[in-house]
């Protein structure tokens, strides 16, 4: 059994798999000469580490992402656990399990399917059940919404995130459609539901989220409108006017120029959806900053870049 980041402790020799988060050449304070300070981590969090020897060789034989196995000692260096480690290698074919470095969404993915399912039932548009129906049945794509993440970083970056930001948005705009009867809820629910489909392609995992390289290229609303134009493309009939407002939905969720959004909102339920979409960005990052407060610290959290913030955890 592997030993995970938040089981070592000083004292404990060491002798397991991470993923290398960060890697730096630095000289010496003393004398000529290097060492490398390095990042290890896997799903449980992570730890510095110091390499001594070898240190040419050992950095240029890896790069930042890899699986590396590492042998050494964990130490306290300043109050915090470091590893003092005696050797580094790349594991060239080691197979990664995504669980195992990237942390996964708490939520229950039997009951994410019920809720996803059952809100599609609940629409009363034929057409965009039609839709929606036939997205859901597709299980390439159903296998892909429950693994990607939706973002690489700051909102719901782990390992079913997408899912789980997708049915916290759908369902805001159900509760919202009941106090706002002007809301056209079907349209709400449906954009939704799809405003980020196209995360399933532009994000990778293997040791860490990733960019595929349509996703660096293209970026998820392109891929969005393009993957969205496809399945609509398979329903005869569908109307026009619908598809477009649809794909509206996701071209402008970002809802603001200078947040890379394309288009502005035009109409309601586009403006709606874009304002939920950073409610639910927000509570997720808010959330996180308060599990994630360095321990000991009960008040505050650390510095969070996507809310360009500390949080107050009291």
């Amino acid at each position: 059994m592997e030993t995970s980041i938040e089981q070592l402790r000083p004292g404990q020799a060491v002798n397991g798999t991470f993923a290398l988060r960060v890697k730096k050449l630095l000289p010496l304070r003393s004398g000529a000469g290097h060492y490398l300070a390095v990042v290890l981590g896997d799903r449980t969090g992570q730890m510095e580490g110091r390499i001594w020897e070898s240190v040419s060789e050992i950095d240029h034989s890896c790069r930042v992402g890899d699986i590396v196995n590492i042998q050494g000692q964990v130490v306290e260096y300043n109050g915090k656990a470091q590893i003092q480690i005696s050797s580094m290698s790349v594991c060239r074919d080691y197979e990664a399990d995504p669980g195992r470095f990237i942390p996964s969404s708490k939520i229950d993915l039997d009951t994410a399917r019920e809720q996803l399912f059952s809100i599609v039932k609940a629409l009363h548009d034929p057409h965009l059940k039609n839709l929606l129906s036939l997205i859901l049945a597709d299980n390439d794509f159903l296998n892909a919404l429950f693994k990607s993440p939706a973002a690489k970083h700051n909102h719901h970056a782990v390992i079913g995130g997408l899912l789980e930001h997708s049915l916290g948005i759908a369902n805001a705009a159900v509760g919202l459609a009941a106090v706002y009867p002007q809301i056209d809820r079907d349209l709400l629910v449906t954009g939704a539901l799809l405003h980020d489909i196209g995360k399933v392609e532009e994000y990778r995992l293997n040791s860490h989220i990733d960019f595929t390289d349509e996703g660096r290229l293209l970026g998820h609303i392109i891929l969005g409108v393009r993957l969205l134009d496809s399945y609509i493309d398979q329903l005869p009939g569908f109307p026009e006017e619908l598809r477009t407002k649809l794909l509206h939905m996701i071209v402008s969720h970002h809802g603001q120029y200078e947040l890379q959004s394309p288009k502005r909102p035009k109409f309601l339920e586009a403006a709606v959806l874009h304002h939920l979409d950073m409610i639910d960005a927000a509570i997720d990052m808010f959330n996180s900053a308060v599990e994630n407060r360095a321990a000991g610290d009960d008040h505050w959290s650390r510095w969070v870049k996507g809310l360009d913030r500390f949080v107050f955890c009291k």
